[in-house]
């Protein structure tokens, strides 16, 4: 493109060097503004992300720590019922180990007897029905 010959002169005055001064200082500024801006931006950003990052983090805690917590209650409970389990088989051994017992529980359940003992064999269903009908 051929460059027009301009009739136009800039006078190369104070007030023109003051007019072009403060325009090229307004455009720094708004390039300087505009930038400090697209940096607050990104900043704020990078913020957002790193505070959704750290909530899922502690919201998988939560969550983590609620279910070891009824995991430890179950196991608690199950302890508790094996516990209790583990004396009635304590106490069940003590009581085998006992001569007169031993011989009371094999009576009752195998239905052994003593020399000239009879044992009588009552059905349980018709001596309730006995009961229920009076």
């Amino acid at each position: 493109m051929a460059q027009k010959n301009s009739t136009v002169k800039v006078l190369n005055n104070d007030y023109y060097r003051q007019q072009t001064t403060a325009a090229n200082q307004k455009t720094d500024d708004e390039r300087l503004q505009k930038k400090h801006r697209r940096r607050m931006q990104l900043l704020l950003a990078a913020a957002i992300v790193l505070t959704l990052i750290c909530s899922v983090q502690i919201v998988k805690n939560y969550l983590s720590a609620r279910q070891i917590q009824v995991q430890t209650q179950s196991a608690k409970a199950e302890l508790k019922g094996q516990t209790e389990q583990q004396k009635n088989l304590g106490l069940q051994v003590k009581q085998l180990k006992d001569p007169e017992y031993l011989e009371k529980f094999i009576r009752e359940r195998y239905f052994y007897s003593k020399k000239n003992e009879t044992i009588y064999n009552l059905p349980e269903s018709r001596s309730q029905g006995v009961n229920n009908q009076k």
